[in-house]
């Protein structure tokens, strides 16, 4: 696995400040692997200003949504967790599973689907507001999303987490900072023995600024210091990097943070898009709802006090020739 980091300018959140910090990280190899493989090859660099539609939206919500992540596996499942706590999940037609939870948290990743000891259920690692380590689980038998502790012995406050494939070593694999070293990311593969969860530690890795989001990209993964929030679209052979500065516009870059553009969400018929959005996740091989380019999910104020999730349509970007 590689591991990369980039410093940020204040215009463009992917940026490198100088080129010689284009490798903050040092290419590390994972446990699968001897040598670091090379990164797919992404689209050309997208420079301007790109529009995507709109394409649906959640009913007006409980409130400010702080975090919004997807599962991939058979089926998806749509995570919202709200600023003034509180977490909800949503089936690909915007019907709710299962009743809502009051679980606080400050950050969730994407989740994995699995059938544990015969039971299809849907995980997805999260930090609750006092940094603790969580896995959010639904699936049979259940009738509200349950929170267990992640197998992870970390004993200081986490501060945020990404997650990304695993392969054949696990479930997923997961990064995390905590709040007295923000500037360590350590990385490490979910897995399941029986009915137990477990953790297979796997490298720790100073990025040489303080982190605020992180993100997996196939085999790289990458950290900022300035962006809010980050989601990364893949396709194919193809990736790109989304993100949100906080109270700027959702950006793309395409090579991996060299380059970033604006992304301008055009509403749709029945659909507002935000303005300002405040959480972003990706998936660009979706396999249910009906999107064929995939989906870029976007949170934020639709209009004055209204708060909605809204999927975007990237297929202009992950299906163009």
């Amino acid at each position: 696995m590689q591991i990369k980091g980039w410093r940020l300018s204040a215009a463009f959140p992917f940026v490198n400040a100088a080129a010689g910090l284009s490798l903050l990280f040092a290419a590390t190899a994972c446990g699968r692997q001897e040598t670091p493989t090379e990164t797919p090859s992404q689209d050309p660099v997208i420079s301007g200003e790109i529009e995507l539609p709109a394409v649906w939206s959640t009913r007006p919500l409980q409130g400010k949504v702080r975090d919004v992540a997807l599962s991939t596996g058979s089926g998806a499942i749509l995570a919202v967790a709200y600023d003034a706590g509180g977490l909800e999940f949503f089936d690909m037609e915007g019907d709710r599973l299962g009743e809502p939870t009051r679980f606080h948290l400050k950050d969730i990743a994407d989740g994995r689907a699995s059938s544990i000891q015969g039971t299809q259920l849907t995980i997805f690692p999260g930090v609750t507001i006092e940094g603790g380590l969580k896995a959010y689980v639904f699936g049979e038998g259940l009738v509200a999303p349950a929170q267990i502790d992640l197998p992870i012995p970390e004993q200081r406050a986490v501060e945020g987490l990404c997650s990304g494939e695993a392969g054949s070593q696990g479930l997923m694999r997961i990064a995390y900072w905590t709040i007295s070293n923000n500037r360590l990311l350590r990385t490490g593969v979910i897995g399941q023995s029986g009915d137990e969860l477990t953790w297979e530690e796997e490298d720790a890795t100073e990025a040489g600024f303080p982190i605020t989001s992180c993100v997996f990209a196939y085999d790289t993964l990458v950290a900022s210091p300035r962006s809010a929030a980050s989601a990364s679209l893949t396709r194919g052979d193809n990736a790109a990097l989304l993100s949100i500065e906080e109270g700027g516009p959702l950006q793309i870059s395409t090579d991996l943070g060299m380059t970033t553009s604006s992304i301008t969400v055009r509403d749709g018929i029945t659909v507002t898009a935000p303005d300002v959005p405040t959480a972003v996740t990706a998936n660009g091989s979706l396999p249910a709802g009906g999107y064929p380019g995939g989906v870029v999910v976007i949170a934020g104020e639709t209009s004055e006090g209204t708060h909605q999730v809204v999927f975007v349509d990237p297929s202009a970007i992950t299906l163009k020739d």
